[in-house]
């Protein structure tokens, strides 16, 4: 194994082997969809339905006008799915690497970036469909604020990055992880507002605290804001979001460091 501690060294070995790691990320995909009539149509369709079953249980209930509450949820769904798939797909992202790990010599740090780039590409897709969504309900406002979506998605990705290796690593050691982050998960999932508005709940002086502590809803600001209100995301959503994923790639890179050589053994 190539060693973290000489970090130009490390990044030169991944792109060195970047043929070999983007053919990992078609291999994944083909097998996902080998024999698929929608092939990767699916990434899309399963937050359509969800978004409009979501739409006819609570837009009443959230006394909004559909038309506004439908780009809503799918964009929330759409930024859900991208951390919840981060965490679970990650959990399996060094596991699925085993033959290769133990046959080939190579930065452990690439098969945290193999599911990333699938995890993103699929992300990328249902933004791409938000975004024309967007432009189908509210016209054209947000043209000016869609380019600060480029430093937003790098930002996203050293986050989803950072998640994936850190929950690969930790299921090499426990494999109950993946069960353990699906529970944790769904019980975020109600503290982020994902189909909610966050001012409904600040209003009525319910959960505010935690809800303002919750990262992952300035997450969901950062794509939210530029996409569906043309506005730029304001600062505080970035700095909170940035130094949440300088503090998970700090960990992801620490136990980089401290298992390179030897989480071999525990495949």
């Amino acid at each position: 194994m190539i060693s973290i501690l000489s970090p130009w060294n490390y990044l030169r070995e991944i792109w060195k082997r970047r043929y070999f790691w983007l053919a990992l990320v078609k291999l994944d995909l083909d097998a996902r969809y080998r024999r698929s009539f929608l092939g990767i149509g699916w990434s899309l369709l399963n937050p359509l339905a969800y978004t409009s079953v979501m739409c006819l249980v609570f837009y009443q209930i959230f006394e909004m006008d559909l038309r506004e509450y439908a780009p809503y949820v799918f964009t929330g769904v759409a930024i859900w799915n991208f951390i919840s798939n981060s965490v679970l797909e990650g959990c399996q992202s060094i596991l699925v690497g085993e033959k290769y790990i133990r046959s080939y010599p190579a930065p452990l740090a690439m098969y945290s970036l193999r599911s990333t780039l699938s995890i993103g590409l699929h992300f990328l897709i249902l933004l791409i469909f938000t975004i024309f969504l967007s432009w189908i309900v509210r016209g054209f406002d947000n043209l000016i604020a869609l380019p600060i979506l480029i430093p937003v998605l790098i930002l996203l990705f050293f986050f989803s990055w950072a998640l994936t290796t850190i929950f690969g690593i930790i299921t090499v050691y426990f494999p109950d992880t993946h069960h353990l982050a699906s529970i944790l998960l769904q019980l975020i999932y109600y503290l982020t507002p994902v189909f909610y508005p966050k001012e409904m709940l600040a209003k009525r002086g319910m959960l505010v605290n935690i809800l303002t502590a919750n990262p992952l809803g300035y997450v969901v600001e950062l794509i939210r804001r530029p996409v569906l209100y043309g506005e730029i995301p304001g600062f505080h959503a970035f700095f909170i979001t940035l130094n949440t994923t300088l503090v998970l790639a700090i960990i992801a890179v620490a136990l980089l460091a401290a298992n390179e050589r030897k989480i071999i053994f525990n495949l």
